[in-house]
């Protein structure tokens, strides 16, 4: 069975990743689910994409014992971190709205994919932050591109270089979130959401979208990812030293 369960609640196409044993974190198979979801957006019944998650995770990012697994392979580590690049980067211009129901913690990559959405609502219990220096790492993924973009860039350094994690409540305040909302109500309430987002122009809302969208520099995005890689490379040059 597919990580991601894929469902059609009304005019939504909802992506609930489920691995609540490992925070939803996203290994090939959620990636591969993911990817599959996108492509939904194609069916013209298809309004919006909403994403979401099984249990007290949205999702805690890249799957870090499948990455780890792969320190040995540098080529293959690269393919699968730059498979959720690439899946990030299509959330943020798929011609529908796409909608983040974050029900529990969203942390690293988990982060970046709210960040990829248009719009993000929070169930009460839910917690964000990038996280990636709190396991040595850096983004890959989107979080020094966006993360200034949604909140500025003072409070999106605070963000990356301490760890730190925000409450739901705190979230919405700094603009990560559009929204709170009682953890039993989330799926209601983004149901709610995305009827009224049917109920508009469908040219005009992918026409909006293009507007509305932020202008994202293509050189940031290198930049991290060129980060990235260099960073990769010399953990693989650690290990090897005896």
């Amino acid at each position: 069975m597919s990580p991601v369960v894929v469902t059609r609640r009304g005019p939504a196409l909802w992506a609930r990743i489920d691995r609540p044993g490992a925070g939803n974190a996203c290994d090939s198979a959620v990636l591969t689910g993911l990817e599959q979801w996108l492509a939904g957006a194609d069916d013209p019944g298809v309004r919006a994409l909403v994403l979401t998650g099984t249990g007290r995770s949205f999702c805690a990012g890249a799957d870090l014992a499948e990455a780890r697994g792969l320190l040995g392979d540098p080529p293959a580590l690269r393919a699968l971190l730059d498979r959720g690049r690439r899946l990030v980067r299509r959330i943020g211009t798929v011609g529908v709205p796409t909608v983040a129901a974050v029900n529990g913690a969203a942390f690293g990559g988990g982060l970046e994919l709210l960040l990829a959405c248009d719009i993000a609502v929070a169930a009460d219990s839910a917690r964000v932050g990038d996280r990636h220096i709190a396991v040595g790492q850096v983004p890959g993924w989107g979080s020094s591109v966006l993360l200034p973009l949604a909140v500025g860039p003072t409070l999106a350094r605070r963000l990356l270089v301490t760890g730190e994690t925000w409450s739901a409540g705190e979230a919405a305040r700094r603009g990560l979130v559009s929204e709170v909302v009682a953890d039993a109500d989330l799926v209601a309430h983004v149901d709610t959401l995305t009827a009224t987002l049917a109920a508009l122009d469908a040219p005009a809302v992918r026409r909006m979208l293009h507007l509305a969208r932020p202008a994202v520099d293509g050189a940031a995005w290198a930049r991290e990812w060129e980060t990235l890689t260099a960073h990769l490379a010399d953990q693989a040059a650690d290990r090897r030293v005896p």
